[in-house]
């Protein structure tokens, strides 16, 4: 990497954060004037407020929820590594309730996935940005929460695969919020948390996961530049937007001594040389992980974030939490939910027939992938799983630092040691 390169990179860095500084300072000014969105629980717990932000935020094509005649905080929350989540308690207005029930019977988005009309919430599942300063400017700085907000907005309803709905969608500032179906409301629905994560999910439940990223992947395979920039444009992605290329080779620069500093056992000075020749070929890394044909993808497709759920034919796999959405390629959801999801040894017995059962259930939507190539694939995208966890301990203030991070580390170093990233990279 060069001088000119570097300096790009780090001036790029600090210029986000100074904005996204910028405006949350202006966002604490317009709180006092009555001009900000809520920024905590019992500021948006209030019928009036939770009304409003549905009829502003109510995605297109979506038959609005009516207004609320109370809300309450049942005092339910949720562990997040960036976001404040809980549930709020919502009455709507008599009235409006019978309305709303005829409204939704004659709105196909209305229904849920079994095909019947969905009453109703008793609750709302809430997510509004943190409360440390650290971790709002390093979200806006690099525009993951603005990238969630987009996928309610323009592209769940497009999506095959089953997500919670969206009542309302809200940006200003550096704040957003969002009010999102409860999951738990749904009879038979699992849930899964990081702390399931980190004990290791099964090599039939990887599967079942597997199946879930293909339906996806193939929706949107190989559409034209034109197709997705009408959908999730490249201003949003977090390595090929302007500068966002330099951008985060500095960050993942930044973050490489201290993680080794941090978790010298998981992270040693062998890793991190191989982090340090990856950032000295970055632009190649780059080309090689975007490189046409490409998908849309979940980006953070952990465990944690899936969640079971019944049908009849069996149950399914849905997905919660769009912050690493991007255009990449597919085996990019396989590789970083697999390492980041089994352990080790469990995996390395199960890898090659893991990745297989991608290839046979993407040929099931029409799609072939030559299985030498989601190979190579798979080891090249095995470095972004390794950088998330190295940013996570290196960065810890920013993002989150916890056992369950150091578990991710250590699959994810495990992985690259056994798929030989070394040596591709060595050859790059």
């Amino acid at each position: 990497m060069t001088s000119s390169g570097k300096i790009t990179g780090y001036v790029t860095l600090c210029s986000r954060f100074a904005g996204a500084v910028g405006r949350i300072a202006t966002d604490r000014l317009e709180e006092g004037l009555g001009k900000a969105l809520p920024r905590t629980a019992h500021q948006l717990a209030r019928p009036e407020v939770v009304s409003e932000l549905i009829r502003r935020g109510t995605p297109a094509g979506q038959a609005p929820l009516p207004p609320l005649r109370s809300a309450g905080l049942p005092g339910i929350e949720f562990e997040s590594s960036n976001c404040t989540n809980f549930l709020i308690d919502v009455e709507f207005e008599a009235d409006a309730r019978a309305h709303a029930h005829a409204h939704a019977h004659a709105h196909a988005h209305a229904e849920s996935a079994e095909g019947g009309a969905q009453p109703l919430p008793n609750t709302l599942y809430v997510k509004l940005p943190c409360a440390a300063l650290g971790t709002r400017a390093f979200a806006n700085a690099v525009g993951f929460w603005e990238v969630e907000a987009t996928f309610w907005e323009r592209i769940a309803s497009r999506v095959p695969i089953r997500v919670p709905r969206a009542y309302a969608v809200v940006r200003r500032g550096a704040r957003f919020v969002l009010l999102l179906e409860n999951l738990q409301e749904v009879p038979g629905i699992r849930l899964f948390i990081n702390r399931d994560m980190a004990a290791g999910t099964t090599p039939d439940r990887a599967r079942m996961c597997l199946a879930t990223f293909a339906e996806l992947h193939a929706a949107f395979w190989g559409w034209t530049h034109a197709q997705r920039e009408a959908v999730l444009p490249a201003a949003l992605h977090t390595y090929l937007a302007p500068r966002g290329r330099a951008m985060t080779r500095a960050l993942n620069a930044a973050a490489i001594a201290p993680a080794h500093k941090a978790a010298p056992d998981l992270f040693t000075k062998g890793h991190a040389d191989i982090c340090r020749l990856a950032i000295e070929k970055w632009d190649a890394l780059i080309e090689s992980w975007y490189g046409e044909p490409l998908t849309l993808i979940h980006g953070d497709s952990h465990l944690a974030n899936c969640f079971e759920y019944p049908t009849p034919d069996g149950p399914r796999m849905g997905m919660i939490d769009f912050q690493g959405l991007q255009w990449c390629k597919g085996i990019r959801d396989v590789q970083y939910h697999l390492i980041d999801s089994l352990e080790p040894e469990v995996l390395a017995k199960h890898e090659d027939e893991l990745i297989d059962h991608y290839i046979a259930e993407l040929a099931r939507h029409g799609i072939e992938l030559d299985a030498e190539d989601a190979r190579d694939q798979y080891c090249a995208l095995s470095f972004q799983t390794l950088m998330v966890a190295v940013v996570s301990i290196g960065l810890g203030s920013l993002t989150e630092r916890d056992d369950t991070v150091r578990t991710v580390l250590r699959r994810s170093v495990a992985a690259i040691e056994r798929l030989g990233f070394g040596d591709w990279l060595a050859r790059l």
